[in-house]
């Protein structure tokens, strides 16, 4: 049997199956392959870098990833269940950090499950452009090694420069991706910029254009003067200045006041008295663009002054007093408000509604312009004390006054947005909107969570049009042309598109009724929006527009769209917009995916957003690889953040790392990311929660070594045992005989069974967290701490019971079935371990592929083996270590010491069972075990005595020699040893009162029991009433 784990050396990229040849010639083997275990790192504790070498390389040279790449059955079979799913692109703007290995973590857990469970899976990865992201991150780069802009380098050369940029990223992220045991399907892999995808995203615009829902307008925009492009929404940080406040920007030279509000005067139009209406603005520099003054129509402070003219402070003009019950609130400021429609929102739809007048008073880099009088040419918020000194030259400004003020500043420039008048290209939203809400309303879209829903159908039942242009240079380029003829002016500019230049001049001739030669057509200089071709990913990413593609055929639409919840609207929504316009199913249109799971947002320890320039981003492969503080600073100091920004970062740095990140494994970082539940709210993550999932991972891994031991001592039972199933019913087995496993075994197997439910479940539900939850909980207390260590006792024993004689298959069982349940969180421990364990030889080559373990395969256990009431006889065994245990801790009884138990009990079930297992008990925790005597040695002042009531059926007293232990605490100092009890026995106290109240604070909350099954929810009762057990009887010592 040593044989079966021990490895011969292989040479070739075939897998090499150790095998032994039993006495009725059935081959059962380990697999082995210098690919896929690593024989030296067995002999030594858990380290993950020889746990996961090669592994990955392995699974992809077999083709796992791949659809139907291990299956016998015919791959065109299209009966075959099947699911699919795309990886989100990351953004090629560096490196992935800890958010997307928490979508990578749940998007693999999801695929190795549904393969093991016999689906032909396939899951896409891709990368996306990002259009603005990464052509600042290049614009960056090349002024802080080059000292030039892209305008110096020209378009031509700077996309050279972005393309050399996203070619080193790429293959970074692509190693992020892999070193994480993401199974993508790398054949697949995809760009939103490749020839493929950029066919698609040109025939999705031609093809909304020409039905009519795409066209050109001009409206308010968010304007970046630093980018000079219009920006999305998920590009907007808001700041907000709760009270006067000076502050600067990063485009700013000098700091500005914010958080206040300005009172001007403008002069009503009436020559028969002087008369002023005083007006609040935050925005005082836009005053140039003023074409109304607005008031409640219900302030009777005012109601007399609308319909009347006001003069304009500057320009003389003379601009109307309107009422607006929408854009003004009485109580705010002075109650009158100017109204600047080209550069305001609520101004914008204020000025729609009163038909005022539109004035644009800024360039595109931030300046005003010619309507600004003396003040054209200077930054607009450079410019805001000089129009307050002019307006207190004429007497017109009424001071300031505290106000809290929001600003809305460009996540990648830094700069203040400016809501700008553009003409730019727009998607037609309202049906499309309606369609998307429409699928969740009839259930063919469903959210997990399902709260996610009231979300969606609000914000689709309020969409406003898309705005799709960008003006950058990286990017998808937008296939439309300006016609420029005779008779059109800019003002009344006209377009046409087409797929090149000879399908847009035949448009232009046959559209505007123009002559070959007599016009010209200019490209489009913008980009579109990258969002746009996002959009379209679950579609291009299986070769639409080729409706012959197979994998189009085969595995559209995607069963599951898993992210962030931040991207739902910005993504998701115009992901089944766009898909289900586009894509026509026997002319039924449908939602590109059948279910949308969203995860939280992954904050730092103390809540705040992941930044670069914060120093709190966290790489994954810094987590897996460890790395010491100074490489983290020195990765800093190379990258392309101002100098300002990396003094600030690296403070950042300093107090959330300040011993550098420790090795933790890609397994650790895997299980420890899949337990935060995905309904919570964001996650604070903390290292220490990671690195303590390193330790489990070496539980399991000594596990697994005690298990192969133990197998090794017990020469051929479980070789035999294994060929020889003992047989219940038709062809169902077990490799065990009821007769040869203890009420132990039986408790473990219940307990795998009832394991097995909360996993499907939870898979079902797509609810991870609770299997990974579960996974721990099962692996580390009930087969670790008990059943392997009862197990072991009982196996060392001089004479092995009967009732032990086929415990080690049961042990090496149900390791061999953790491992399989384990292996979509645990992907690379868990191949390593299967690998090694002794199996049949028509076990597959990987636990890749083979069956993931059902309820439906415990039904025989369950009939024949497990309802033997075995929990409550373990219950019972449990409770009588438990408290032995825990007495040794509150009352500092020595290890060495040795202790006198009794227990008491008229239930005799019970007591066969205590009975059973006494050798057992008495070694695990030195004692001796008695059954229902009376209180001995107790007339002994040497002796304490502690009793402990479990119930009405059952008393347990325990004894010691209270001199005898402190000699063996402290021999030279007896003092010493009472005060070291004491302070142990409050440490411990407190320790209790602290989980005690973690686990009531879980349980209290209401979607406890709602979203948790209802076996984990009674493990944490049973754990809550153990902590009250022990803390009620520490009290009871310490009084």
């Amino acid at each position: 049997m040593n044989r079966l784990i021990t490895s011969l050396a292989g040479t070739t990229a075939s897998v090499t199956r150790l095998s032994i040849v039993t006495s009725r010639g059935l081959r059962l083997y380990s697999t082995s392959h210098q690919y896929v275990i690593n024989q030296e790192a067995f002999k030594s504790s858990y380290n993950s870098v020889a746990v996961e070498e090669n592994k990955y390389q392995w699974w992809k040279d077999n083709g796992y990833f791949k659809p139907s790449s291990t299956k016998t059955e015919d791959t065109n079979n299209k009966n075959k269940k099947r699911f699919s799913m795309v990886l989100p692109p990351p953004n090629v703007t560096g490196s992935l950090h800890i958010g997307h290995a928490l979508t990578t973590t749940i998007e693999d857990a999801l695929v190795r499950y549904k393969r093991m469970m016999g689906y032909d899976t396939l899951w896409v990865p891709g990368l996306d452009h990002s259009g603005i992201a990464t052509q600042v991150a290049v614009e960056k780069e090349i002024m802080v090694k080059q000292g030039l802009s892209r305008h110096d380098l020209g378009r031509e050369k700077f996309l050279e420069q972005v393309f050399k940029w996203t070619d080193k990223y790429s293959a970074n992220i692509n190693t992020q991706l892999e070193k994480t045991g993401s199974s993508l399907d790398w054949s697949r892999s995809v760009f939103t910029l490749d020839d493929k995808r950029a066919l698609a995203v040109q025939t999705a615009f031609l093809t909304l254009y020409r039905r009519g829902l795409i066209y050109r307008s001009t409206r308010l925009v968010n304007w970046c003067a630093q980018l000079q492009s219009v920006i999305s929404d998920i590009e907007v940080d808001h700041i907000t200045f709760e009270k006067p406040t000076m502050y600067k920007l990063k485009t700013q030279p000098r700091t500005h006041e914010f958080g206040v509000i300005h009172d001007v005067k403008y002069r009503i139009d009436d020559d028969s008295k002087e008369e002023y209406l005083v007006v609040s603005t935050t925005r005082v520099e836009t005053i140039f663009g003023d074409t109304a003054i607005a008031v409640h129509p219900k302030d009777e402070r005012y109601k007399h002054l609308i319909g009347k003219m006001c003069r304009h402070p500057f320009s003389d003009r003379l601009i109307p007093v309107v009422g607006d019950d929408i854009l003004v609130d009485m109580t705010l400021g002075t109650g009158a408000v100017k109204v600047t429609p080209a550069h305001d929102f609520n101004d914008y739809q204020c000025g729609q509604r009163h038909k005022l007048e539109f004035i644009n008073i800024m360039c595109e880099d931030g300046k005003l312009n010619e309507h600004c009088g003396e003040f054209s040419g200077k930054d607009r918020l450079m410019s805001r004390h000089d129009v307050i000194k002019a307006l207190k030259e004429k007497g017109l400004y009424e001071g300031k006054r505290p106000h809290p003020t929001a600003l809305a500043v460009c996540s990648r420039s830094g700069d203040l947005l400016e809501p700008i008048l553009k003409p730019q290209w727009y998607v037609d939203c309202k049906e499309m909107g309606a369609r998307a809400a429409q699928f969740a309303r009839d259930d063919k879209l469903k959210f997990v969570p399902e709260s996610y829903q009231a979300d969606w159908l609000r914000w689709l039942d309020n969409i406003q049009d898309w705005c799709i242009s960008r003006q950058l240079w990286w990017g998808n380029p937008i296939p439309a042309y300006r016609v420029i003829a005779d008779g059109i002016t800019a003002k009344d500019e006209k377009w046409v598109v087409g797929e090149d230049l000879e399908t847009a001049t035949e448009s232009a001739i046959k559209t505007f009724g123009l002559k070959r030669g007599a016009f010209e057509l200019i490209k489009d200089d913008d980009v579109l929006d990258t969002w746009f071709s996002s959009s379209l990913f679950p579609m291009s990413a299986l070769g639409w527009p080729d409706n012959k593609s197979l994998d189009l055929s085969k595995f559209y639409p995607l069963d599951v769209m898993e992210t962030g919840s931040d991207i739902m609207f910005f993504w998701v929504a115009r992901m089944v917009m766009m898909c289900s316009t586009l894509f026509d199913a026997n002319n039924q249109q449908q939602p590109p995916f059948e279910t949308v799971l969203l995860h939280p947002l992954i904050r730092d320890s103390q809540g705040r957003k992941m930044s670069k320039s914060l120093g709190n981003v966290i790489d994954p492969l810094h987590v897996i690889n460890g790395i010491e503080l100074p490489q983290l600073v020195q990765n800093l100091r190379e990258s392309n953040l101002s100098e300002q920004e990396k003094n600030t970062a690296t403070k950042g740095l300093e107090k959330e790392f300040p011993k550098g990140i420790p090795q933790c494994g890609t397994d650790a970082l895997r299980i420890a990311l899949s337990q935060f539940p995905i309904s919570g709210k964001d996650i604070n993550l903390d290292l220490s929660r990671i690195i303590g999932q390193r330790l489990f991972c070496n539980k399991i891994w000594n596990a697994a070594k005690l298990v192969l031991m133990t197998i090794d001592k017990t020469n051929s039972v479980v070789v035999d045992n294994l060929e020889h199933p003992i047989y219940y019913q038709g062809d169902e087995s077990v490799p065990w005989s009821n007769d040869s496993i203890s009420v132990i075994d039986r408790w473990i197997l219940n307990r795998l069974g009832n394991l097995t439910t909360v996993v499907e479940d939870a898979f079902s539900t797509l609810n991870l967290s609770v299997a990974s939850q579960a996974l721990y909980t099962f692996f580390q207390y009930d087969y670790c701490d008990f059943y392997l260590e009862m197990t072991k006792a009982s196996l060392s024993l001089p004479t092995i019971k009967q009732s032990n004689q086929h415990s080690v298959v049961v042990m090496r069982s149900v390791l061999e079935t953790f491992l399989r349940l384990a292996h979509p969180f645990m992907p690379y421990i868990t191949e390593d371990l299967w690998q090694r364990l002794p199996k049949h030889a028509s076990a597959p080559a990987s636990i890749m592929i083979a069956e993931y373990p059902s309820p439906s395969t415990y039904s025989l256990h369950n009939s024949c083996i497990l309802n033997q009431g075995a929990e409550p006889l373990v219950e019972s065994i449990q409770s009588s270590l438990h408290f032995v245990r825990s007495t040794r801790k509150s009352s500092n009884i020595h290890p060495q010491t040795k202790i006198n138990l009794t227990i008491n009990t008229n239930h005799s079930i019970t007591l066969e069972a205590l009975k059973n297992q006494i050798e057992e008990i008495e070694k695990m925790v030195n004692c001796n075990l008695s059954f229902n005597q009376t209180i001995i040695n107790n007339n002994n002042n040497n002796f304490e005595t502690i009793q402990h009531k479990v119930d009405e059926n059952c008393l347990m007293i325990l004894q010691y020699d209270k001199v005898a232990n402190n000699g063996l605490l402290n021999k030279n100092n007896p003092a010493a040893a009472a005060s070291s009890e004491n302070q142990e026995l409050n440490a411990r106290k407190k320790k209790l009162e602290e989980w005690i109240k973690d686990i009531e604070t879980t349980i209290s909350n209401p979607s406890f029991k709602q979203r948790v099954p209802q076996a984990v929810q009674q493990t944490k009762i049973e754990k809550l009433n153990q902590l009250r057990e022990e803390l009620k009887l520490l009290e009871q010592q310490s009084s």
